[in-house]
């Protein structure tokens, strides 16, 4: 296969080296790396169902042109034998590109002309439609100066270290008009002023945080950011102004600590809103105002006011989905009508087991129900009163047997009662949940019989029973649902 690659990226990133050869108007793409912690090598074309480790017999790299021989094995996997790669570029990017591919395949990679005479004959590469830049895992103090050539940018990649100017790299991005989205590996920090020049982002990713990172007061500039990603150890700290982001319909704080500005409720096109590890004790009022928001997340145990909070959020009317890290579950769950998917992670304290309110069983629209990581002394017999549910997990929980009125969730769908140490017995009225499609019940060391009567349950479509040889009362109609799964 011969092409002429008018992208060329390299980066080094989890101790893996990579070099990357694409022509996107003709959709396609050669990607070589090394294996970290090995001296494999690994080549993909196109996609990864056409990719091979240590298939390289012959490689060899020129100015202008990178040739690959493939192995007759790896040339059966791909559909290729070989490779022809054409390409232009400067001293810089040539030299780069040696390494790179140096590290990987050491004395196999042929370079066949010295980086002099390179400098004498490469033409000027055309940045100019370049879409796509990655340049994590390089050590930079400053961006390249060819970045300033990529009017067509949309999508960077960068890592900033202690010797990046960072206040530089931000007043180079916001030159290029298309630059919508941006990914920074960084350790922590403050992030410059300059920073809310870059208007015209759609969405941000933070990683490898760790150490406090503070946002600058200039962040609410980002008028037209849709999503940010924020990946910290450490604590993150974002300012009043953050609350401007009228735009904003994704936050995913992954944060040891953080807090969100005072009038964060001024975010009305947030669509899910996770507090996790987020210092917060009460929710203003005026979070009813979200209206745009479906999916609220507890999932910490800081101590919180939830009473209050569940008070407020019945009142959003579009919540749809509440997550929480709680136990007991407060009363006020009963006030949360509109709620139809709730998850739980109650621990798994023996000495503290789940406890659910006599309100939450008066949730009518219910449909999905999650009680994972829960230790239960028992089930109430009331989760019968759920008649709406569709799904119910009680993955990696910790009871010895489910209510008979199990039975009276007619519409059921879903089971999973994976991951059980104590499950002894199923209750008969299993029997009855004829709309049941996925049955899951690996992973139960004590669970040694299946009711009688499970036959009836013929719109099954999915059963995982990881034990069966040793479970007794197995209908026989479900061996060909195990061998589908």
């Amino acid at each position: 296969m011969k092409f002429h690659a008018t992208n060329i990226e390299y980066w080094s990133q989890n101790q893996a080296e990579t070099v990357f050869f694409g022509n996107e108007e003709k959709g396609l793409a050669l990607l070589i790396s090394s294996v970290a912690g090995s001296t494999d090598h690994y080549l993909e074309w196109n996609d990864q169902s056409k990719a091979c480790v240590n298939g390289v017999e012959r490689i060899e790299l020129s100015p202008d042109a990178l040739r690959v021989q493939l192995s007759p094995r790896a040339a059966e996997q791909l559909g290729e034998s070989a490779f022809e790669v054409e390409f232009a570029c400067e001293a810089e990017l040539f030299t780069e590109i040696a390494r790179c591919l140096k590290l990987v395949f050491a004395d196999q990679l042929l370079v066949k002309q010295t980086v002099a005479e390179q400098k004498k004959t490469a033409p000027k590469q055309d940045y100019s439609k370049i879409k796509y830049l990655n340049l994590e895992g390089k050590k930079l103090k400053q961006l390249p100066d060819y970045v300033a050539e990529m009017t067509a940018l949309e999508t960077v990649k960068l890592s900033i270290g202690p010797e990046t100017d960072f206040h530089a790299v931000c007043e180079l991005l916001a030159q290029l008009p298309g630059v919508k989205h941006l990914s920074i590996a960084m350790e922590g920090g403050s992030i410059p002023e300059s920073f809310g020049k870059l208007t015209r982002l759609e969405t941000l990713s933070l990683s490898g945080l760790t150490k406090p990172c503070t946002f600058p007061d200039s962040v609410g500039r980002l008028q037209q950011l849709l999503s940010l990603l924020v990946l910290s150890d450490s604590d993150v700290v974002l300012p009043e102004s953050f609350a401007e982001l009228a735009a904003l319909q994704e936050l995913n704080m992954r944060a040891a600590s953080w807090q969100l500005p005072t009038q964060f409720y001024r975010l009305t096109r947030l669509k899910t809103l996770d507090f996790t590890n987020c210092r917060l004790q009460r929710v203003p009022e005026e979070m009813t105002q979200m209206t745009a928001l479906e999916t609220v997340i507890f999932c910490s145990p800081e101590e919180r006011d939830y009473a209050q909070i569940l008070l407020v959020i019945a009142r959003i009317p579009n919540v749809k989905v509440l997550e929480m890290s709680v136990n007991p579950v407060p009363e006020a769950i009963g006030l949360c009508q509109n709620i139809e998917e709730f998850v739980v992670w109650g621990g798994s304290d023996r000495d503290h087991p789940l406890q659910l309110p006599g309100a939450f069983f008066g949730l009518s629209r219910l449909r999905s129900l999650s009680l994972n990581l829960c230790y239960l002394e028992n089930i109430p017999e009331e989760i019968g009163r759920l008649k709406g549910l569709r799904d119910l997990s009680f993955m990696e929980s910790e009871f010895e047997r489910l209510p008979d009125s199990i039975g009276e969730l007619s519409g059921l769908e879903r089971l999973n009662v994976n991951q059980n140490p104590a499950l002894r017995t199923l209750p008969a009225s299993l029997a009855l949940l004829t709309q049941l499609s996925d049955l899951y019940l690996d992973d139960n060391p004590l669970l040694s019989e299946l009711p009688p009567g499970l036959d009836t349950l013929v719109n099954l479509k999915n059963v995982r029973l990881s034990n069966r040889e040793h479970v007794k009362n197995v209908p026989a109609a479900w061996d060909d649902l195990f061998t589908a799964a």
